[in-house]
């Protein structure tokens, strides 16, 4: 999928540790696509930003390329350990949908 590539290149350029980048899809029965990020525990402050910022601006990318897809996306950064989402900014927020 092209979005996942397009994640996976931003979040590569963000870090110091690449290798350890995992993106991962998940679709619940409504065809909503859920990206899942993994990185390095050192990495995850610069993935999320300062006051949210940068992955703020990463779901605004995702957003736009699901409109034009004509997706509903949303985008998680989850904890290298153990799975669960990490801090506040990285709800599990709905960024792109489309409706006429």
């Amino acid at each position: 999928m092209a979005i996942k590539d397009a994640v996976r290149t931003i979040v590569e350029a963000l870090v110091t540790h690449p290798e350890d980048v995992l993106i991962t899809l998940e679709t619940d029965e409504d065809e909503k696509i859920r990206i899942n990020i993994s990185v390095n525990a050192e990495d995850r402050g610069r993935v999320i930003g300062r006051q949210g910022k940068t992955i703020n601006a990463l779901r605004t990318v995702v957003k736009a390329a699901a409109i034009k897809s004509n997706q509903r996306i949303n985008l998680k950064v989850l904890d290298e350990n153990d799975g669960l989402e990490a801090g506040n900014n990285s709800s599990d927020e709905e960024i792109g949908t489309y409706e006429e």
